[in-house]
């Protein structure tokens, strides 16, 4: 599954690769809870990305797909 994660005040989305829908609501609703500043997620080319909890503006859980087809990712 895939999390699009839209951040306030900029024109940029990001999206990463995480496990379940359970998983990324768990964790984004205990960080709120927490007061935590920044998630860290891992992209699918193993990148580390860190986003400021406040600047969340949405997330979007989009299944993955089974193959990729084409070029890319």
């Amino acid at each position: 599954m895939r999390a699009r994660i839209g951040i306030a005040d900029t024109g940029r989305e990001i999206e990463v690769e995480v496990g379940s829908r359970d998983e990324i609501v768990k964790r984004l609703e205990s960080a709120y809870g927490d007061g935590v500043s920044f998630l860290w997620f891992q992209d699918a080319k193993g990148r580390d990305i860190g986003v400021p909890l406040e600047r969340i503006a949405f997330v979007e859980l989009v299944e993955s797909p089974d193959k990729s087809v084409g070029f890319g990712r």
